[in-house]
């Protein structure tokens, strides 16, 4: 029997080329959208969960009552906890972002910058389950690294990596390490990603750490690294928690800390949309997108369900014989049902070639690697075919309920029904097609505020050139020869040196900085720390409020000598000072007294997605950046000046720059990357709507090709039958823009509430995207309007 119904359907969908065609353009593009979104929000849900013994992994986030958390700790609390608690297998230490620098082979001229460096604790590989391609990955002893087979490659070429030594030069100095392992690929839904990782236990070495006292790794003072937990046993967070937090608030000034157990695998979205604590992404985003997904396969199966009402009207005599001939409802609906398989097996075959030929192309999209494989993952493979199978059976049902009724008596009377229904099908999916458009424009309103908002300083023609990692000797006099050569250069206007630049971050942060009384809440208080010299805030045209800026001869002493700072703004206030008049020429407390020598105005270190930072800058002859203001003409040939400049001077450094206002502009490649998703999925919404806008349409002038053509006859001209077919619909579509825009208001309105600095929701963008979508709707339907008011109204009224 199914396969009698399989032969009709085939022949049937055949014979209507042209609504097969449209509906089959509308499930593809409904099930490409659903099937890509839905890998996306799979890849998010799926992170960190590679690890097998990822339900006994946690992070340690620090809270003080306040709503502030904070994962940075300080390395020393991990002894602390392994040593005071049986529940505590190990704890690992994990500083990235500190250990960037220089890697070489000793004898020979291969060498390159590598960011991605962590120092991370001896157990580290036995802990999480990293791919190890070959090797012990022990990094118990310090001087020893594990390296990605890329790294190894790059280094060694085809030799044995194993027991080979490279050296790394960094902020801290230079150090020989010897390989213990090598990586396989780290998986992309990793948040803990390197290629090259060193022993902390190296930093163990003062020699090593060359002054940067704040680097021990044993310290209690200076939050640099994130702290991960395995515990001995399964679901022992929560009683772990209470313990540690009772543990540390034995300590003086401890009170209010509270210590929460993060589990690894919610550290990339959290555990709900409410959860506060820090993630690497943000689930409100993917929920979104996962209701995109699952709107946008809505409104395609509705578009088919109107499409097949309409199409019910060429087929009046084929559902008339059926009943005539003794068919049951149940029957008529099997072949329907048949037909919307063949059409969902036809869709699905080819939204997976599609998204097989261009799944290299979305991660361009989405601005990071998609898993594609959660797609043939069996749950999701069952999910999909339940869809279809729900999707053919509300098809047999729904066309069954519009093939109208019969005159008991004659049985040949045919009344198609359920207008209202499918009126209503069209207003829901203008409702979500104007709504996605609106947060289409309300995300771009908000990037393009960050992007454009006064920032408190200057960032455009600044290029950052990154200093060496491995000066060699006499580091100084080669610093002073770099600087002066460059200050003679007629296309330089402006050098200034830092340890870090804006848009990257800052050096470090501390905590127990106090005014000269200390106060309770001063515990609370964390400080960004960043080291720069004279010139920083003249090259950035960053206001000085008051006192003085630092001086040349303090920069050259540097700050641990000099005990001088400057503050910002929102850091004075912190400290307790009224204004930055009162804060210059005082002294703060840190360690011991530091004299307050200017406040600047605060700016933008970092992008409109966090707020201010209280800062402290620290006096030195910085070499980690220099930042020039340089002339935008010749800049090509200007930069190639100063590379053969900085090669001769530090052979061996590679040299890297970039431009400030591109590094800022990268900050906000998450909103970026969210605008292009949404644009897309709005442009195929209303795409699909107007193609259900479309089969309305045509079914509406089926309907009434007799009256549109007596009409004609009558006199009625084309401008007249034009805004009668055309009126009913442009009502849906109004009242579907109307129901738009609140939901689509109080949704963006919760998601700016993530922003610090919002741009608002203008009535502008509601306007636009409600005209935007009428106008393609007047269009769609207008087609159809048109082609009715012109046909020939003979052939409409000659049959009766």
């Amino acid at each position: 029997m199914f396969l009698n119904y399989l032969r009709i359907s085939i022949r049937s969908l055949l014979k209507r080329r042209l609504f097969s065609l449209v509906n089959l353009l509308g499930l593809v593009l409904g099930l490409v959208t659903f099937l890509v979104l839905f890998a996306y929000v799979a890849t998010e849900w799926s992170y960190n969960d590679f690890h097998a013994r990822k339900d006994d992994l946690y992070r340690v986030v620090v809270t003080e009552g306040e709503g502030t958390y904070e994962t940075y700790l300080p390395p020393g609390y991990a002894s602390i906890i392994k040593n005071n608690f049986d529940q505590v297998e190990s704890v690992n230490r994990f500083a990235e972002g500190i250990a960037s620098g220089l890697i070489a082979v000793p004898d020979t001229d291969l060498a390159f910058t590598e960011e991605q460096i962590i120092f991370v604790e001896g157990s580290f590989f036995r802990d999480f389950s990293f791919p190890k391609k070959r090797g012990e990955a022990d990094l118990s002893d310090p001087n020893t690294a594990v390296i990605s087979e890329q790294i190894a490659q790059k280094l060694f070429g085809s030799q044995d990596p194993l027991g080979k030594v490279f050296t790394l030069s960094n902020q801290f100095g230079k150090v020989e390490l010897t390989v213990k392992g090598v990586l396989e690929a780290i998986p992309d839904r990793s948040d803990l990603k390197g290629e090259v990782f060193v022993s902390i236990h190296t930093l163990e070495n003062p020699a090593y750490r060359s002054g940067n006292d704040w680097a021990d790794p044993n310290g209690l003072e200076s939050g640099f690294v994130n702290l991960y937990l395995l515990a001995n046993s399964t679901g022992a967070a929560e009683d772990l928690s209470a313990q540690l937090t009772s543990f540390i608030r034995k300590n003086p000034g401890s009170e209010k800390v509270e210590i929460i157990l993060q589990p690894i695998e919610s550290i990339h979205l959290g555990s709900s949309i409410s959860d506060p604590l820090p993630t690497f992404s943000r689930m409100g985003s993917v929920l979104v997108f996962l209701a995109i997904a699952v709107l946008i396969l809505g409104i395609a199966y509705v578009n088919y369900l109107n499409l097949s009402s309409a199409s019910i009207l060429t087929r009046i005599k084929e559902v008339k014989m059926r009943k005539v001939l003794g068919a049951q409802s149940w029957q008529l609906a099997q072949q329907f049902m048949t037909e919307t398989l063949v059409l969902l097996t036809s869709a699905a075959l080819i939204s997976g070639l599609l998204i097989y030929l261009f799944g290299p192309l979305l991660s361009q999209v989405f601005g990071q690697p998609i898993w594609l494989g959660s797609l043939v993952q069996p749950q999701i493979i069952l999910l999909i075919f339940g869809i279809m199978l729900t999707c053919a059976l509300i098809s047999g049902i729904y066309v069954v309920a519009i093939s109208g009724s019969f005159d008991k008596k004659s049985k040949l009377k045919f009344k198609p029904d359920s207008q209202l229904l499918r009126k209503s099908l069209v207003v829901f999916q203008f409702v979500i097609s104007v709504g996605i458009i609106i947060c289409t424009l309300v995300i771009k309103d908000q990037l393009s505020f960050m992007q454009n908002q006064n920032l408190g300083m200057n960032v455009n023609q600044k290029v950052a050139i990154a200093g060496p990692n491995d000066a060699g000797e006499n580091k100084g006099s080669k610093m002073n020869a770099f600087k002066e050569t460059l200050r003679s250069k007629a296309y330089i206007d402006q050098m200034a040196g830092s340890n870090n630049i804006p848009g990257i971050g800052f050096n470090f942060s501390a905590g127990g900085i106090t005014p000269m009384v200390p106060r309770p809440e001063d515990e609370n208080y964390n400080y960004s720390m960043l080291i720069i010299d004279e010139q920083f805030f003249p090259v950035y045209e960053i206001d000085l409020l008051a006192g003085r800026n630092f001086t040349t001869e303090e920069t050259e002493a540097s700050w641990n000598s000099i005990n001088k700072v400057i503050l910002n703004e929102k850091a004075a206030k912190q400290l307790g000072f009224q204004n930055p008049e009162s804060a210059a020429g005082q002294s703060i407390l840190w360690g011991q007294p530091f004299e307050v020598v200017g406040v600047v105005k605060d700016y933008h270190h970092m992008s409109l997605r966090e707020e201010i930072k209280p800062t402290i800058f620290l006096a030195s002859q910085a070499d980690g950046f220099f930042t020039l203001t340089m002339e935008s003409t010749n800049m090509k040939a200007n930069l190639a000046d100063i590379q053969a400049i900085y090669q001769e001077i530090f052979p061996g450094n590679p040299f890297n720059y970039s431009f400030i206002d591109e590094v800022f502009a990268r900050q906000y490649q998450q909103e970026a990357q969210l605008s292009l998703a949404f644009s897309i999925a709005g442009i195929l919404a209303i795409v699909i709507s107007c193609l259900g806008l479309f089969a309305l349409a045509a079914y509406e002038v089926q309907q009434r090709t007799k009256e549109i053509g007596i009409r004609k006859v009558l006199g009625a001209s084309s401008q007249s039958l034009i805004k009668l077919i055309s009126g009913d619909f442009m009502v849906l579509v109004i009242l579907g823009i109307v129901l738009a825009v609140p939901i689509s208001w109080y949704f963006m309105d919760a998601w700016q509430q993530e922003f610090p600095y919002r741009s608002g929701l203008s009535t502008m963008t509601f306007v636009l995207a409600g005209f935007l979508s009428l106008l393609t709707a007047i269009l769609t339907v207008g087609i159809q309007a048109v082609r009715a008011a012109w046909s020939n109204p003979v052939e409409a009224i000659k049959n009766e």
